[in-house]
């Protein structure tokens, strides 16, 4: 089994400073790296996921390590984590982390809609079990107007406009249901323009629409909010964005509530190694 390289590992480690009986909340568990670090330290870690597979994957790699004394897994996503944190832990936090990338194992499944080469589905969603709206219904019934506003406001898409109704003619043609024929619409309309891209021209509208689907920014903006209240004075926060939008959201967040933080990146060698880091920020800040 391939696991997911956690990004920014030693540098979580570094500012936690975990110490024995200390107990932090992974509020996004995925597969597991960064709460093993923490565990080993002797500290205790409540791991949430709103992913099922991801959940199962990262409590037997746990088991599998003999970690799992000090580890409890919970199944719910971030937006609820005021009454998880209340029903399954209810004492002040010395930790809590959010890392907002996908695990590995996400991007490159063949029947979750993530992936550009998924042929099955264009789902997109975290928790299926608890979400309706999928990827599939926005692209195929959203207007122009609905898709310009997705791909412009949250991935700030140059072509949005032109690429939504490249999708629009594309569907009416017949409805698209996978994440392969989304990729391919948006590769050749930036071949047709002749336009060159540091990186797959899918990424930013898969962006988009994931976190459409996902409602992540009203979520996560509702957990830093709450972060407040579970966290114990003079704990620690750290948030792990991918992309501008988060990491403004973050940033607004610290500067309207007073905070000071600290930003870091990955290092050269870290890209270099794991080339998922590359857009990686992380923030963190002390509770007051």
């Amino acid at each position: 089994m391939k696991y997911h390289q956690s990004v920014l590992l030693d540098e979580v480690i570094r500012l936690f400073d975990p110490q024995k009986n200390q107990v932090y909340l992974d509020a996004t568990l995925g597969h597991g790296g960064h709460t093993i670090s923490l565990l080993k330290s002797g500290a205790t870690v409540f791991g949430l996921d709103a992913d099922s597979n991801n959940l199962a994957l990262s409590t037997k790699r746990i088991t599998d390590l003999n970690l799992s004394t000090s580890f409890h897994p919970l199944k719910g996503n971030f937006s609820r984590l005021k009454s998880i944190w209340e029903k399954n832990i209810n004492q002040p936090l010395d930790g809590l982390l959010f890392d907002l990338g996908l695990s590995i194992s996400q991007q490159l499944s063949q029947n979750r809609g993530f992936s550009f080469n998924d042929q099955f589905s264009l789902d997109m969603r975290l928790d299926p079990t608890h979400q309706h709206l999928t990827a599939e219904n926005i692209i195929n019934t959203a207007s122009e107007e609905d898709l310009f506003n997705i791909f412009s406001k949250i991935s700030q898409e140059r072509y949005s406009r032109p690429l939504a109704q490249r999708i629009i003619n594309r569907r009416q043609q017949e409805p698209i249901k996978s994440g392969l024929r989304l990729a391919e619409i948006i590769r050749s309309f930036y071949k047709d323009r002749k336009v060159t891209c540091p990186h797959d021209p899918a990424t930013k509208i898969f962006l988009a629409l994931r976190i459409t689907v996902n409602n992540e920014l009203k979520n996560l903006n509702k957990a830093l909010e709450i972060s407040l209240k579970i966290v114990k004075p003079k704990g620690r926060v750290i948030v792990i964005t991918f992309h501008s939008g988060e990491d403004r959201l973050v940033k607004n967040f610290l500067r309207n509530s007073g905070l000071k933080s600290q930003r870091l990146s990955p290092s050269m060698n870290e890209v270099s190694t794991n080339p998922l880091s590359r857009s990686a920020h992380l923030r963190s800040y002390t509770i007051n």
